[in-house]
Parts: C-alpha cells; structure tokens; sequence
C-alpha cells in the first residue's frame, strides 16, 4: 500500500503539480489545503510506513486549524497511536483535527469532540427551515473545554459539513 491523496504521488513526493493536478487545483475540484497536506504527508510517509498506508480523501484550512478527512480505518490508528498523532502535529505546525471521511452526522460530530463523549445530539428545526444541533456534553467535561475550541469545533462543523452547533452542559 502506498499513500493515497488528492494529488497524484510524484507530485506529492516532488512538490511540484502536473498539469492534471494543476488544472484539478485551478477548477476548484481539490484546493490548496489538499495540496499542501498531501505534500506534508507524503514526506511523513517515506519515513513511517503506517502513514503510507493512509487516504487521505481531503484538508481544509480554517483559521490556524487544519482539518484532515481520511478513510475510518486511518482516524483509528492515529487515535490509538500516540506517537503517530504527535508526527502528524508536529509536521504541519498547528493544531490538526481528524476526521473520518465518510462518517454520518453523529459520528462527524464524535470525532471533532474526541475524546469527550456527547451525552446527546439533537436537532433543532427553526420556522426558516434551517437547522441547528444542539450537544450535550456532561457538567465537569463541559467545565475543562476551554471555549476558544469550542468555538473553532463550530466553526469545523459549519465549515466542512455546514452543521449550525449549539453546544450546552447537561446541568
């Protein structure tokens, strides 16, 4: 297995985009954060061989945060590996938030509080037909989250899945 990305692998490894990922980049089809993950990525990948197993399906930059979205199986493995997760920090020089690529709402929203555990999530219908959803997080789990994460989770949850958060304690 090798590296899968948004971009072709020689172009991952080298840095520079071929024609084919230059006009995918120029359409809008993948973007920068994509380009730029799988080039930091593929530089991990030739030194750890549990990341060039990975698939990376796309990145998304907000604010200082950087959003990856990869299969399952790989948010499985970072979380249980520590040392793994660090790497993956480390290379990009900012906070990195994992998720799983083709996860439901629920499970979407699991990874973004990992490891807190939602009480409930519940959605919200207003008169205009938009929808907010409203977490419950426990009382003293809720009192350790400081609220400038709270705030980036929101903006995440819009940003990559369009998911209006209103996020409370249970007591």
């Amino acid at each position: 297995m090798v590296l899968k990305t948004p971009i072709c692998t020689f172009d991952a490894k080298t840095g520079i985009l071929c024609n084919l990922c230059e006009n995918k980049l120029e359409s809008g089809e993948i973007t920068q954060a994509d380009v730029d993950s799988s080039i930091i990525l593929s530089k991990l990948a030739q030194k750890d061989p549990l990341i060039n197993k990975m698939t990376l399906v796309s990145a998304i930059e907000i604010e200082k945060e950087q959003v990856l979205l990869l299969k399952n199986s790989d948010v499985r493995l970072i979380r249980s590996n520590d040392n793994l997760s660090k790497i993956i920090n480390n290379a990009f020089g900012k906070s990195v938030w994992i998720i799983e690529s083709d996860s439901n709402d629920r499970r979407f929203l699991e990874n973004l509080f990992h490891p807190i555990h939602l009480e409930s999530v519940n959605f919200v219908w207003l008169p205009d037909d938009s929808k907010l959803t409203r977490i419950v997080i426990e009382k003293s789990a809720f009192a350790k989250i400081d609220k400038n994460k709270l705030e980036t989770i929101k903006k995440i949850s819009m940003a990559v899945r369009k998911i209006d958060l209103i996020i409370e304690s249970d007591g």
